[in-house]
């Protein structure tokens, strides 16, 4: 049985080791799953060299070490590197290698929100990890995004960064929440008011709650739990060298038996 795990900090809102079996379930993969909730990034490191010795097989990464972890990684893959953070990491032919799956996650976002209404100029609040992957898809996509942000500063990754009281003066139609605000348990947060999304479109990629505050404020909203699958189900086609599709049928029986809206908690 291969052994995977999830680092990152906090951790209690999680149902990876769920998502993951069942997606095993799918393929007849036997696997465990585990969570590493760790609050220093150094303590990553037995967990490193577990993987190095074979008593791990992969790694999830999340907030807050999508880019802290890079300096334990011995190579990025080219989408990586063009993302500068990584999800998902792995040990081949003696090297660590980091990987994102967020991409992917995000892009199937995308894709579903591009059949409901054109985008013509999208907008990204945060300028962490998951705010990386999310720009570089819609930079592959040909828009030209800028970044919110509370600390804006110079960064190689995006042509644009602002502070949230420059937002009024820009034209937006979509809003990308990459941020924790409104997750679990402070569900009743929102990183913007509603007088600044009420006429727009949300992709909110928290998936607990299933719907934000920020979600229930716009025109139109798409949450973050298709992406959670999305990106589950590559990371293991990587940690298990296969290329299995994830067809719309499992996908929706994945969110029906595990992430129905009538759960209070995912």
């Amino acid at each position: 049985m291969k052994v995977f795990g999830l680092i990152g900090h906090p951790l209690g809102h999680s149902k990876s080791p769920k998502l993951h079996k069942i997606i095993g379930s799918y393929f007849s993969r036997q696997l465990a799953y585990r969570l590493f909730d760790i609050d220093h990034i150094d303590k990553v490191k037995p967990l490193i060299e577990g993987l190095k010795n074979g008593t791990y097989h992969g790694f999830n990464i999340t907030i807050p070490y999508k880019e802290a972890v890079l300096p334990f990684l011995d190579l990025m893959t080219p989408k990586a590197q063009k993302i500068g953070a990584v999800n998902t990491i792995y040990f081949k032919d003696n090297q660590v290698i980091g990987d994102n799956t967020d991409y992917d996650g995000f892009l199937y976002l995308m894709e579903q929100q591009l059949t409901i209404k054109k985008i013509i100029n999208p907008i990204i609040l945060g300028s962490g990890g998951a705010a990386k992957s999310s720009y570089t898809v819609l930079k592959d996509l040909g828009f030209d995004t800028v970044v919110v942000s509370r600390n804006p500063k110079d960064n190689q990754h995006f042509n644009q960064i602002i502070s949230y009281d420059k937002l009024l003066s820009y034209s937006y139609d979509l809003v990308v929440n990459t941020t924790p605000i409104g997750m679990h348990p402070n569900i009743n947060q929102s990183p913007l008011d509603e007088s600044l999304v009420r006429d727009k479109f949300v992709i909110d990629l928290i998936y607990n709650p299933l719907e934000t505050t920020l979600m229930k404020y716009a025109k139109h909203s798409i949450g973050g739990l298709d992406m959670l699958i999305v990106q589950a189900f590559k990371a293991q086609n990587i940690w298990f060298g296969e290329e299995k599709e994830l067809k719309d049928d499992i996908l929706n029986h994945i969110k029906e038996i595990n992430y129905n809206k009538s759960s209070k908690k995912m």
